[in-house]
Order: C-alpha cells, then sequence, then structure tokens
C-alpha cells in the first residue's frame, strides 16, 4: 500500500505547490477601496504622503473620463483619461503588478498637465476594472498596448503624439512592446524600474526572500502558467524587444530599489538599439525616483517629450 501511497502525496504535494505559486505570483487580486490611500498612509513615508494627497486633491478638481477598449483575447479593459483642454500629446501610463495608477502615477499627475499632456490612465488585465484572471508580467500585456494606442489615433486623429509611459511592471509592459511598429503617432516611451522579464524578476524576489534554490520552483511555476495562465516565464524579454525597437526611450530607476535592483533597467538600456537616456537616482527606493529627486526627474522627462514631440 505504501508504495503506491508515498509517490501519490509526493504527486499531490507538487500540484498544490505549483498551484499555491501561480496563485502567489499571477492570480488576480482585487482589493479593497482606499487600499491606496491606506498603503500610502502607512509608509512613513511624509514626501510620499504629501505628494499623494496634492495629486488626489488636483485630479478631484479636474474632469475624467471612464474609457473601456476590449483586448485581441476578449477582455474588457478598462481606462481613465484625463483629458486637457489643449493637449500637445496624451501619455498613456501603465501601473506595476499588483498596483493601480492611482498609487503609481497621482503623484505626478499635476507635473503632465502642467506640461500640456493628457494622461490615459490604464487599468492593465487582471487588475482594478480591468478583467482577466492572470497577471502575465508584461507578455500578454503588452500586446493590449496597440489596442490602447488605436482606440487614441481613432478618437484623436493618427497624426495626434503618443508616448507610452510604465513604473516597475508597468515599465516591463511599455518595453515589451516596443518592439511594436504602432500604426499611430508614438513618439517616444519612459520606463521607470521596470525588470527584464519574469523569469528574472521571480526569480529575483524569490531568493531575496527565502532560503531556498529558485532553480527547480521557477521550471515548476513555469509549467503551471504556461497550462493556466497562458505565457511563459521565458517566452519574452525586454531586451529581446528593445533589440528591435525603433522608439526612442528614457530609463529610469533608483539604485535603492531592492524589489527589482537597477542592474536590470541597465541590462534594458545596454540591449536597447534606439536612441536612449538613462536616469539613476542615488538612494531612490523602488518606484521613488521622482519624489527623490523630482527637479532631475523632471527635467529630463521635459526635454524628453520636447524633443521627441516635434
Amino acid at each position: 500500500m505504501l508504495v503506491f501511497l508515498v509517490p501519490f502525496l509526493l504527486l499531490l504535494a507538487l500540484v498544490l505547490f505549483g498551484f499555491l505559486l501561480l496563485r502567489v505570483t499571477c492570480a488576480r487580486q482585487d482589493m479593497p477601496e482606499g487600499w491606496e490611500e491606506k498603503r500610502v498612509a502607512e509608509s512613513g513615508n511624509a514626501v510620499w504622503q504629501e505628494a499623494y494627497r496634492t495629486g488626489r486633491e488636483w485630479l478631484e478638481r479636474h474632469e475624467t473620463e471612464e474609457i473601456e477598449v476590449q483586448s485581441d483575447d476578449g477582455y474588457l479593459l478598462h481606462g481613465l483619461l484625463v483629458p486637457h483642454v489643449d493637449p500637445r500629446a496624451t501619455v498613456i501610463l501603465f501601473s506595476g503588478w499588483r498596483s493601480s495608477w492611482e498609487m503609481d502615477f497621482t503623484c505626478i499627475l499635476p507635473f503632465l498637465h502642467a506640461q500640456r499632456l493628457q494622461c490615459l490612465l490604464v487599468d492593465e488585465r487582471a487588475q482594478g476594472d480591468s478583467e482577466g484572471r492572470y497577471i502575465t508580467f508584461g507578455v500578454r500585456e503588452r500586446l493590449d498596448v496597440p489596442v490602447w494606442v488605436e482606440y487614441l489615433a481613432n478618437r484623436f486623429g493618427e497624426k495626434h503624439p503618443i508616448f507610452l509611459q510604465g513604473l516597475s511592471m508597468g515599465a516591463t509592459v511599455v518595453l515589451m512592446a516596443s518592439s511594436t511598429r504602432f500604426g499611430a503617432n508614438v513618439r517616444g516611451i519612459i520606463a521607470d524600474c521596470g525588470f527584464t522579464s519574469p523569469h528574472e524578476i521571480i526569480s529575483s524576489v524569490w531568493r531575496n526572500k527565502t532560503p531556498f534554490p529558485s532553480h527547480f520552483s521557477m521550471w515548476w511555476l513555469d509549467r503551471f502558467t504556461r497550462l493556466f495562465a497562458d505565457f511563459g516565464l521565458k517566452e519574452y524579454s525586454t531586451t529581446e524587444a528593445l533589440a528591435k525597437t525603433e522608439y526612442p526611450v528614457l530609463f529610469l530607476h533608483g539604485t535603492a530599489d531592492r524589489f527589482v535592483p537597477s542592474y536590470m533597467t541597465k541590462q534594458s538600456y545596454e540591449a536597447c538599439r534606439s536612441e536612449k537616456e538613462l536616469i539613476l537616482v542615488d538612494g531612490a527606493t523602488h518606484g521613488m525616483s521622482y519624489l527623490i529627486d523630482r527637479p532631475r526627474v523632471e527635467a529630463a522627462y521635459k526635454e524628453f517629450v520636447d524633443q521627441h514631440i516635434r
């Protein structure tokens, strides 16, 4: 009896372990209303708290419009348009893993609006108000970028300038999408603290959070993402995309980032074949480059947009 029971229990444990990995890394996680405000308040970061409060008050005073588009594989995707009465361009903003546009971009919205840039704040698939069951770390999300670009081109005209911007996983999304030949007027990409691939970031976090070797766990997780979430951990990377891109890219990263190490942005920068610029902000943790050195980041951003909007 034990001859059959032990292998069965071992197989069952492996299957449960695979589903646990899939749930922890990729499964949709709907958050309660107001979680962003609570997380900012609990951060103890006074600079972030003040910028977030100012950004929310600014947004509440401005008109917004709910937008919905459909992905090529049938998911209904949600976004929020913050229009400008006289826009020079539109920036499409993609947020991070299990984050939101409110968490990642509220602080920078007043600056973008002051540059006459209207903003389209995107809920990526399996996050926020967009449909989807699994987060794919940019592999499938990158295919949704042309859908949003096409929407803007149809609404504002094919000559209307568009910039793509992302933070953390959102940066990976726009960098992976950079190999796309957009039919519309995409002028450039701004990528803040993006990782290179699903395999690299999950392995990095695994090594930092657990004492166990990552090789088998990543191999086993890859089997489950392919079976249930329709993507492979090594299916695509920013370095592959950037080796083929024709769009100028502004890279940002904080040197004190312990969640997405800054070497990943350096690897993406080295792989990029197009016009590029790299801004490393000393002492900035994950996603905090804008708040730690606002004058430098704003100057680089303004110069990048002014140069490529023409």
